[in-house]
């Protein structure tokens, strides 16, 4: 995967939420980073683990037809940490970030993709705070904690993220609650040589939201191993989506360039 080019831009305060580069905001005394590369209708990343950096989730070969927006979760890398650190990290709580986010960079509705237990961030997401999405891609739904250190496979990072509450309660695992009353369109997206496990959560989602769409790649890592097959399949979903959108007359400011 290639190294992410370190940001050369003017600072976000005055180029703007969605200038390329790497860009930070506070909630609650917490920072939280992100990053944008590309051009494009706007696609927001939220990476796995818990705990994997977020350039583990970088992919080039869409930022050639989408303005992708790299959360950096708080807990990870240059975001900062909450006071429960490592305990405290829960869905709703990436959620929370996820919609101040989406709220600052100003261009109407905009795509979600999650990966890992990122996909399952997205999916509560879509359901409690859908109102800013066009469209939600569900990536290889599963957790994958891993150590503090970096990770020996590919070179990952990661941050000891723990199954917690700030309470030390054991946080809820599995497919949310509830996704029946998702009415957002939706793609579920797995690979053919993934665990058991994470085939039948990918199953689970797929069949747990109403119309959504299940698309199947070679590998579970498809967005290193497979760009140009996976950058299709995400790109195709956002085009239909606004697509359809416009057709329903739906405004899309701000995602509708090609």
């Amino acid at each position: 995967m290639p190294t992410p080019v370190a940001p050369t831009d003017p600072p976000s305060a005055v180029a703007g939420p969605l200038a390329p580069g790497e860009h930070s905001f506070r909630l609650g005394g917490i920072t939280q980073r992100y990053h944008v590369h590309g051009t494009g209708p706007v696609c927001v990343v939220h990476p796995g683990g818990p705990g994997l950096f977020w350039d583990h989730l970088r992919v080039p070969a869409l930022e050639r037809h989408l303005t992708m927006v790299y959360v950096e979760p708080i807990g990870t890398g240059g975001s900062g940490r909450l006071p429960s650190h490592p305990h405290g990290y829960t869905r709703d709580r990436y959620s929370r970030f996820l919609q101040v986010l989406i709220n600052r960079l100003s261009t109407g509705m905009v795509h979600l993709l999650g990966h890992a237990d990122g996909a399952l961030v997205a999916a509560h997401h879509a359901l409690q705070r859908p109102e800013r999405l066009a469209g939600v891609i569900l990536y290889e739904g599963t957790p994958e904690p891993g150590p503090e250190q970096g990770l020996p496979d590919g070179g990952r990072r990661a941050a000891y993220i723990s199954g917690l509450d700030e309470d030390l309660r054991p946080l809820r695992a599995g497919v949310p609650p509830g996704l029946a009353a998702v009415r957002l369109p939706t793609l579920v997206i797995t690979g053919r040589n993934t665990s058991g496990d994470a085939y039948r959560r990918a199953r689970e989602l797929h069949e747990a939201v109403p119309g959504s769409r299940l698309r199947t790649a070679g590998s579970e890592v498809a967005h290193i191993e497979e760009p140009g097959r996976f950058s299709r399949m995400v790109h195709d979903f956002v085009l239909e989506t606004i697509a359809h959108d416009v057709r329903a007359d739906r405004s899309l400011p701000g995602v509708g360039r090609a």
